[in-house]
């Protein structure tokens, strides 16, 4: 009697669970890009209208969800300078 084994990655339980991660890898790929680009134009719009952005304030935005930068932006041009925008530096 001959034992045929099916190889792991040919099961279609395998290739399911591997979509899903491939799927979810992606997903957060294109989230952590789109919050970055959005990071970047803040940073490049707050240098324009309110001068250098400080180390703390660059810390703030990089670490930002997609929202709160969604808001920022939004909020750029009606904040008397940067700390109006997105807050005063803490500690």
């Amino acid at each position: 009697m001959l034992n045929l084994l099916t190889p792991i990655q040919e099961t279609r339980a395998y290739q399911s669970i591997f979509a899903e991660g491939k799927a979810e890898g992606e997903a957060e790929g294109e989230a952590k890009g789109e919050a970055k680009g959005k990071a970047s134009t803040l940073k490049r719009l707050s240098t324009r209208r309110f001068g250098p952005v400080p180390a703390w304030a660059e810390r703030r935005i990089d670490a930002a969800t997609v929202a709160q930068l969604d808001g920022w932006l939004d909020g750029i041009f009606d904040a008397a300078n940067l700390e109006d925008l997105i807050g005063p530096e803490s500690g």
